[in-house]
């Protein structure tokens, strides 16, 4: 089959803490292996940690223009 080639949006999506509202969530390199897997994650401000089912933050979404 051919190739096809379209030009897209490339967006980053974060997830602002629900406890301080001001930091960021990141992955702590955890996975666990519950259906669906679980990652835990932790601010980057307060060290408030929240589990993410199927996601895990920053992430990267491709939009067509």
């Amino acid at each position: 089959m051919p190739e096809r080639k379209k030009e897209v949006k490339t967006y980053k999506i974060e997830y602002v803490c629900d406890e301080c509202g001001e930091g960021d969530m990141r992955p702590t390199g955890i996975c666990l292996t519950s259906n669906p897997p679980q990652y835990p994650h932790t601010c980057t401000v307060c060290g408030h940690e929240k589990r993410f089912r199927d996601k895990k933050y920053p992430l990267t979404v491709y939009e067509e223009s």
